[in-house]
């Protein structure tokens, strides 16, 4: 593969990286209104009037990007559903797919199929543990790509 596709690739995760992060971030805090604080209670400054739809505009924001970040990948992609995949984390990166789904077909649900019903608060409840794990299989996933990570910021600082 060429340096101007890896380059190229490197910014995509670079850009997909950044609101996804910061939407786990906003799943985290919200857990405190989910735990039962009144939602004019301000974490950071803002209450959970503001919270609720910056995590959602991240999430739509988020998802294309993720799409754009296995659409490049679409060879591993195939491979990975496949199962014929012999990456050694294809495991976690199948978990973490996985997790993304159902965290987002849980939050689509309850938003758009099932308002304002007590479905919506049990699809909300799996969306919340959902969320949860994921973060965890994240962080997995950004600790297993390390070194991918940093060698790509490392040639992309020579480059300055």
């Amino acid at each position: 593969m060429n340096i101007s596709v890896n380059k190229t690739r490197f910014y995509i995760y670079a850009i997909a990286l950044l609101p996804f992060i910061i939407l786990l971030a906003t799943g985290v805090i919200l857990l405190k209104y989910h735990t039962g604080s009144p939602l004019d209670s301000t974490l950071m400054g803002f209450d959970a009037h503001f919270w609720f739809p910056f995590h959602k505009i991240l999430a739509i924001l988020s998802t294309p990007l993720l799409l754009l970040h296995l659409f490049v990948k679409t060879d591993w992609v195939k491979k990975l559903f496949t199962l014929k995949l012999k990456d050694k984390y294809k495991i976690s990166n199948l978990l973490l797919f996985i997790t993304f789904s159902l965290c987002m077909l849980t939050a689509f649900s309850a938003a758009f199929i099932f308002p304002d019903t007590d479905m919506a608060k049990i699809l909300g409840g799996i969306h919340n543990k959902l969320g949860l794990l994921l973060l965890l299989i994240f962080v997995i996933h950004l600790w297993n790509y390390r070194k991918v990570i940093i060698n790509q910021f490392r040639n992309l600082e020579k480059k300055f």
